[in-house]
């Protein structure tokens, strides 16, 4: 029986960028959930983002926050790595703010950026991203778990580049969405955070399921039994995963959350045939 979702958002769950998710979206979690079944939601997106998606949800749900860096139970959190030292992000952000291009840093409440940019700003409050301007994120005195920079043409496009792999070698780099490269401590991703979870509740490898449609899901992808990425995914990531699933648009993923709802609540009507509630 499985016992845990993991799912990704932004091409998987939900359209790309999306502000808010359907109420069709909402119902089904929250019936997964009224169920018994662990929902994880994990994202790029930091904590203050995920937690504005599902308020109603809120302390019900387990959120995988900037890659992995960020763990919480509701609004509990079980885990906030720092990208690496104080020197290692120096270095990095050193190569920030030398491409010229807008970025930003996650702690685990909220984020940060040294950008005036004001479309880029309106673009990532507008996914629900609690961010502030500041002269140096390096004088904030706070943990610095995610770095994320725009690459204008696609992220995708520049992951082989020299600087990249060089900073591979430090950081856990991973393409997320539309324009951004995720930067994360190098042995923090969101498959160890899916250990971490696994682990802490005592979920078997055939009691989840995991969705995911981009290269910074790979790593809870490719370990995983019951494993969905979308057909718009690159070839790299369907010869990891057993099963593929279409677009959010074409209601891919809320289509096979339903039918496991709907599984789930058959096997509980056999289990305790006179419980009212099924």
């Amino acid at each position: 029986m499985i016992k845990m979702i993991v799912t990704d958002i932004d091409g998987t769950l939900m359209p790309e960028a999306s502000p808010l998710p359907s109420a069709e979206v909402t119902g089904v979690i929250s019936e997964l959930l009224d169920l018994g079944i662990r929902v994880v939601l994990a994202s790029g997106r930091p904590y203050s983002s995920l937690q504005n998606l599902f308020p109603a949800l809120g302390d019900r749900l387990t959120f995988l926050c900037s890659n992995g860096s960020v763990v919480m139970e509701g609004s509990k959190p079980l885990r906030a790595v720092p990208i690496g030292t104080d020197e290692e992000i120096s270095r990095l952000l050193a190569y920030a703010r030398g491409r010229g291009e807008a970025w930003h840093v996650d702690s685990w409440a909220k984020s940060f950026t040294e950008s005036d940019d004001q479309a880029y700003l309106d673009m990532v409050t507008g996914v629900g991203v609690d961010i502030e301007k500041v002269d140096n994120v390096e004088a904030l005195g706070v943990p610095l778990t995610k770095l994320s920079i725009v690459y204008p043409d696609g992220p995708d496009a520049h992951y082989f580049d020299p600087d990249i792999e060089a900073y591979k070698k430090k950081f856990s780099v991973a393409p997320a969405g539309l324009v951004f490269m995720d930067f994360n401590r190098i042995d923090i991703n969101k498959g160890s955070a899916v250990r971490h979870i696994c682990e802490t509740y005592g979920i078997g490898p055939d009691e989840y399921m995991v969705f995911g449609d981009a290269m910074n899901d790979l790593s809870m992808l490719a370990p995983a039994k019951n494993s969905w990425c979308s057909v718009r995914s690159v070839d790299a990531l369907k010869e990891a995963c057993a099963h593929t699933f279409a677009p959010p648009e074409e209601g891919g993923v809320i289509g096979i959350l339903k039918e496991l709802a709907a599984e789930t609540r058959r096997e509980q009507r056999v289990l305790n045939p006179s419980s009212d509630s099924l």
